[in-house]
């Protein structure tokens, strides 16, 4: 061996044994998620939970929210009794029939605006044990599924639904659904699709197809991915709006969906790495589809606007990109994070 080979082993062991002392590097990547192979596992089993009725129950909610008063009034017989957030919840509720007292009924929990979804942690905290696991959630487009987690509310048994519903002027509920036509073996294709899970979910499909709405009972793993697909179109649609001088979200998709589309595909690939989730087939069109239902007239045409304080929507994805950043990992999505610190910077948002 010559002097020149034995100085090059030299390094190259010095180097391994270095690399071999160094710590480890924490990664808060995800490679797998036991609750989408359990799904799996008891869809092939034949495992179903026990079907709840619509029936009885309690509705929490910020003053004032249209959204809670109209569902109270699906219930049925009489409506749900209304009550603001951080109010202690009854024992009992009086049965439909009015046979008695039930002890077991749905708890919902409107969050299905930003404001309400940044105040949910005290609602939570207030909630004594046993009845967590009747808490129903009623979201659209934030996402507390770490809150959740904190609070153990975030198991696959618990309900939560995801409404594209909204109040018209009448406080009368409207459907967002979209057709999209059909697919390659003719059946229908929808976009904006409501859709729950966990053990209350057949009390809220009843509640909704009664009044003729669409709603899918599904495994927590499909339902987590509708979720996630919105929290995401309201997350980049915005945005991308927002920094376009607050262009109707419809006009984003018309005029603006290659950016949309670029930092949805970011998005995703971020998604796949830290949360274990894939979006499902489709999500680009679906999107575009939804966006463009967003100019129901002239005067209701739905303004792109994103907010500084965003926890539950863009500050969670640039949470992901600010951490990944600190730990000497590329940023996740490098897109999303110029656009959100550009528009930070030029104040762009409310």
């Amino acid at each position: 061996m010559t002097l020149a080979t034995a100085a090059a082993v030299a390094v190259v062991l010095g180097a391994t044994t270095a690399a071999a002392l160094r710590p480890p590097t924490a990664l808060r990547a995800v490679w797998s998620n036991e609750l989408a192979v359990r799904d799996y596992q008891n869809l092939l089993a034949g495992k179903v939970e026990a079907r709840l009725e619509d029936g009885p129950g309690i509705v929490l909610c910020q003053p004032g929210y249209p959204l809670a008063d109209a569902w109270a009034k699906l219930a049925p017989g009489a409506a749900d009794a209304v009550l603001p957030f951080g109010s202690e919840i009854p024992e009992t509720v009086e049965a439909v029939d009015g046979s008695g007292a039930v002890e077991s009924f749905p708890i919902y929990v409107c969050v299905a605006h930003t404001a309400a979804a940044e105040a949910l942690e005290p609602v939570l905290a207030a909630v004594r044990d046993g009845k967590r696991e009747d808490l129903v959630f009623l979201q659209r487009g934030d996402m507390i599924e770490p809150l959740l987690k904190r609070y153990g509310c975030g198991r696959e048994r618990q309900t939560q639904a995801l409404l594209y519903l909204g109040c018209n002027e009448f406080g009368k509920l409207e459907e967002d659904r979209v057709g999209m036509g059909e697919d390659v073996q003719g059946m229908a294709k929808f976009a904006a699709e409501s859709c729950v899970t966990g053990k209350w979910a057949g009390a809220v499909a009843d509640r909704l197809r009664r009044s003729k709405f669409h709603c899918a009972e599904q495994f927590h793993r499909d339902w987590r991915r509708n979720m996630i697909e919105c929290v995401v179109f309201e997350s980049v649609y915005n945005l991308v709006g927002a920094l376009h001088k607050n262009v109707p979200v419809s006009e984003v998709g018309a005029y603006f969906g290659d950016e949309a589309d670029d930092m949805l595909y970011e998005i995703q690939r971020a998604l796949r790495g830290h949360l274990a989730v894939t979006l499902l087939a489709g999500c680009e069109s679906r999107m575009a589809a939804y966006a463009a239902t967003q100019a129901r007239s002239k005067q209701d045409n739905r303004l792109a606007r994103a907010a500084r304080a965003s926890p539950t929507r863009n500050g969670f994805f640039y949470d992901l990109s600010t951490t990944a950043l600190a730990r000497d990992f590329p940023d996740p999505c490098p897109m999303h994070t110029e656009y959100w610190e550009y528009g930070l910077e030029k104040g762009l948002f409310e």
